[in-house]
């Protein structure tokens, strides 16, 4: 068996900032150590790159409890704020939790996230026994070493100071460690989010790969939610440094404002001193020129950007690099069509509502009766509908309208999951083989919608408690799945 080595520096590039401190070889010794018992149970999910990173995750939490970081802690106080408990699927007995020790409930449901994420294409079972293993195995090694484990002093300052809240920048990079490294909170599948948002960002600002990666990060850190609670990145950074003393510093992040990446209109400019924005919904607002980070002498000749912006403790800042034009063209056409889509149909939406026994939902069982509605109901243009892509071997299509605009979404292949005594669709045996697989790809206020309403009573996983427990399981936590596997979307 070849000995497993982690080096100090893969501990460090889990740290804010790549922050090195003299501890990382304590830490990267103990993951060594703790991947190889790992391996020795023999857990199929995690061989290779998994199990390093299995280590790793566990000796960032392990570091964490050491340190009171107020990571972890930041995560089950999500947790009770939302559920009323410590953590999902697991019964924690408080007499004997320690809040900054590590606990085997933490690590279980730490390695069953991990597995979550390492295996998208199935949900696995939180009361798997290899969990169960791994879990003891980890923490045993844990508590062994616990009054030999040195405590990261420079970590603990960083964010007990939290200097980087005084920039707004630095706190930016901040964010992104929350969404790329950090191990309560990280996205496996950010750098290819990254990639293809980049790549649509350098076609339409036309600009060089690695500027569009630059924006396509920094956008991300506002628009993207962090697993596994789908919460945005500033309100995670800010309950970890509220968790370490800093309140003053915890409300200005968590208070920053976030101005889309859109068109916006250039009112007036002072050249090296400040610019004067307006956006699509007549907002107008100010940046000095630092807040616009300095940009080149000619941006201020400009007529519109297609940029985003932030207000942070009471100033704006340019989020990241924008796109500068001559001319108000583009912001003028988009403010136009905007308006006429805000407008468009809201009555005959809503009256759509109370036409259907006040239910949001419809169902049709193939594409030309979809299309029929469309038209004659929804009031839709019959060009617009006949250029729809509706794929004529669908059984089945569920409409939602949407109560934030009265707008309507469509989905095939749903109606077979719902249950609902208005619809003649609904297939039980197919239910139980599909609905827990399929039902997250909807947004998140249909999706609500429809488990408020209990019209999901099939969505279970598969389970060594059976059926039923599989059952249970979903339903006890359904609005944590939804905010783990929907993320942006809940």
């Amino acid at each position: 068996m070849t000995k497993i080595r982690i080096p100090a520096m893969d501990i460090a590039r889990r740290h804010p900032l790549y922050l090195k401190g003299t501890t990382d070889a304590a830490y990267a010794r103990f993951a060594s150590d703790l991947a190889e018992l790992m391996e020795k149970l023999n857990i199929e999910e995690f061989k290779g790159d998994n199990l390093r990173e299995l280590a790793i995750v566990l000796t960032m939490y392990y570091e964490d409890m050491i340190s009171d970081l107020g990571i972890w802690n930041a995560l089950t106080d999500s947790f009770q704020e939302l559920y009323g408990r410590q953590l999902p699927f697991y019964d924690v007995d408080m007499q004997n939790y320690y809040r900054n020790e590590p606990n085997v409930e933490d690590i279980r449901f730490l390695i069953w996230l991990l597995m979550t994420r390492t295996e998208p294409s199935a949900v696995v079972s939180p009361d798997t026994p290899a969990l169960e293993a791994a879990a003891r195995t980890a923490c045993s090694l844990m508590d062994k070493r616990f009054e030999d484990m040195p405590v990261n002093e420079e970590l603990k300052e960083f964010f007990t100071k939290a200097e980087f809240a005084q920039n707004f920048y630095a706190q930016l990079d901040l964010m992104k460690w929350s969404y790329f490294a950090c191990y309560a909170s990280c996205n496996e599948n950010a750098p290819m989010l990254i990639r293809q948002q980049a790549q649509r960002l350098s076609f339409s600002l036309n600009c060089p790969p690695p500027i569009a990666v630059n924006v396509a990060e920094s956008i991300a850190m506002f628009e993207n939610r962090l697993q596994p609670l789908a919460m945005r990145s500033q309100d995670w950074l800010a309950r970890i440094v509220r968790n370490n003393g800093n309140a003053e510093a915890a409300d200005k992040i968590a208070s920053q404002r976030y101005l889309p990446f859109d068109f916006y209109l250039i009112t007036d400019a002072v050249k090296g001193e400040s610019m004067t924005f307006e956006s699509l919904r007549g907002e107008k607002f100010t940046l000095s020129d630092h807040g616009l980070s300095h940009p080149q002498p000619e941006c201020y000749d400009s007529k519109s950007a297609m940029a985003f912006f932030v207000e942070y403790d009471g100033e704006f800042y340019i989020g990241s690099q924008g796109s500068w034009s001559n001319n108000t063209e583009a912001f003028d056409t988009e403010k136009k069509a905007r308006k006429h889509n805000t407008t468009l149909c809201i009555d005959n939406r809503r009256k759509l509502i109370e036409e259907n026994s006040g239910s949001p939902l419809f169902y049709f069982n193939n594409a030309d009766m979809l299309r029929l509605f469309l038209t004659d109901r929804v009031g839709l243009p019959k060009k617009t509908v006949s250029q729809l892509t509706l794929p004529q071997e669908e059984m089945d299509f569920t409409v939602f309208v949407r109560e934030s605009d009265f707008n309507v979404v469509y989905f095939p292949n749903v109606a077979r999951l719902i249950c609902d005594p208005r619809n003649p669709l609904y297939d039980t045996e197919y239910a139980k083989a599909n609905t827990f697989g399929n039902i997250f790809m909807l947004p998140g206020d249909m999706l609500r919608y429809l488990h408020e309403h209990d019209m999901l009573p099939e969505a279970r996983i598969n389970c060594f408690g059976g059926e039923e427990e599989g059952k249970k399981i979903v339903k006890d936590n359904f609005d944590f799945f939804a905010r783990m596997m929907q993320g942006s979307a809940y």
